[in-house]
């Protein structure tokens, strides 16, 4: 029996879709927390709250016939505060949902790595056995073509 005949299928990882297998495990709230950071994440997330804060600064001064008027500043502060204050704690969420699918695709990544690097090992050493078997009988197939001349 040959060496790679040995070798147990059984003990062999088998590689899983990390993918569908945290999708399966995210709940209603895991799911809007990482919509809304992949959303609030963009660059056009950051468009949208700087042309929402202009356009109520522009219709603000033009509303009260004023250069600037310091209600509507303070009061775009505070909402821009409710707004971090809302969004800080959400993107966590949503960043640790994230970082636990990561880690299952660079554990998963690792236990593929480790067996391939297992299987690998398995053949070199499978044909380092066939390499000496090919010498020896090299080496008969030699002396025999001597003796025969």
């Amino acid at each position: 029996m040959s060496s790679l005949e040995q070798r147990e299928p059984s003990k062999r990882h088998h590689p899983k879709n990390v993918n569908i297998i945290h999708k399966n495990q995210l709940g209603l709230n895991d799911r809007i927390a990482v919509t809304i950071t992949a959303a609030i994440g963009t660059m056009y997330a950051v468009y949208f709250f700087t042309l929402f804060m202009a356009g109520w600064i522009l219709w603000q001064t033009n509303s009260a016939n004023q250069p600037f008027d310091p209600y509507p500043f303070a009061f775009l502060l505070f909402i821009g505060n409710i707004i971090q204050l809302l969004l800080m704690p959400l993107i966590l969420v949503g960043q640790n949902i994230q970082n636990r699918h990561a880690e299952l695709r660079a554990e998963e990544e690792f236990k593929t790595t480790e067996s391939i690097y297992k299987d690998i090992e398995h053949i070199l050493t499978h044909l380092d056995e066939q390499d000496k078997e090919i010498l020896e009988q090299t080496k008969l197939l030699k002396d025999l073509v001597s003796k025969k001349y």
